[in-house]
């Protein structure tokens, strides 16, 4: 937990615990009009703290995943692999027979050699 998020927290408690002060108060002094405000906002700020625990929790996923991607798996660095090795085709037809044939539209397809 950063220095920041402890200082919130803690900014955090103090406001909930001021408005349950002041919504005790209220009913004490026959103000209920002024208790059910006072609930209302001690309850915003019960939200406003488990959101800010789910934000830190997804900041700490989103670190995790960003560190697991700059690391290759073999699965990833087969997937790479293969992708260089499909970059280098020059069309399918070439891949298909060995390097024996091209298609009618590959720039690589030259006049037929029968010079054996």
């Amino acid at each position: 937990m950063s220095r920041l998020t402890g200082v919130l927290h803690t900014a955090y408690g103090s406001l909930f615990g001021w408005l349950a002060w002041c919504a005790v108060q209220s009913v004490r002094n026959h103000a209920l009009w002024a208790c059910a405000a006072f609930a209302a906002g001690s309850c915003f700020v019960l939200v406003a703290v488990i959101r800010e625990g789910d934000l830190a929790d997804a900041r700490r996923r989103e670190a995790v995943r960003a560190q697991r991607d700059t690391h290759l798996h073999p699965a990833d660095a087969s997937a790479a692999a293969a992708a260089v090795a499909l970059a280098g085709w020059c069309c399918t037809a070439w891949a298909a027979t060995a390097g024996a044939e091209h298609d009618p539209a590959c720039r690589h397809r030259g006049p037929r050699n029968n010079a054996a």
